[in-house]
């Protein structure tokens, strides 16, 4: 199955393995349990805002969970 990031409004960013259908829906999130929404990546030259419970960006969410430890881009 593959793996899909998701952002907790509450927590913030996390990975989800699930069902290719399930992908869309709304996902648990593992610290809190509530409804986190899929993040889709979209081509924008704006920079993204910032996540307020956190104070990091969407963009900074994403990209620590893209790069995982020992990948081969890093």
């Amino acid at each position: 199955m593959p793996t899909y990031d998701y952002v907790c409004p509450a927590c913030g960013g996390f990975e989800a393995i699930r069902r290719l259908a399930e992908r869309d829906d709304p996902c648990a999130c593992p610290a809190c349990g509530n409804a986190a929404q899929r993040v889709l990546t979209l081509s924008t030259a704006e920079p993204r805002r910032a996540n307020s419970a956190h104070g990091q960006s969407v963009e900074a969410n994403y990209q620590r969970l893209k790069h995982r430890a020992g990948c081969a881009c890093c």
